[in-house]
């Protein structure tokens, strides 16, 4: 189980770069993203992990709330894990 779930932060970064890339008119292959990930993500996995635990404390209070607090919870992650995808890559892969 714990292979995978670093694994798993190896490719968290995907689709934000297949986005760039199609964005700066890039051809994408099937793999393109996922290989590009990997390399992104090395020295960042546990950047990522301590990112992803510091938000723990807001989807159980979100849950306490039948789910309504999801709604304003599930975009800040989104909206923050977007920014942390910002910070490493840089413009890396929009040129």
């Amino acid at each position: 189980i714990i292979p995978g779930i670093i694994k798993s932060y190896s490719y968290s970064m995907t689709a934000y770069i297949v986005k760039d890339m199609v964005a700066s008119g890039k051809q994408v292959g099937a793999t393109d993203g996922i290989n590009a990930s990997k390399e992104l993500m090395k020295g960042h996995k546990m950047d990522l992990f301590i990112f992803d635990l510091s938000f723990i404390g807001w989807f159980l209070l979100g849950g306490l709330t039948a789910g309504i607090g999801l709604l304003w919870i599930g975009p800040y992650y989104q909206t923050a894990k977007a920014n942390f995808y910002r910070h490493i890559a840089g413009d890396k892969f929009l040129k």
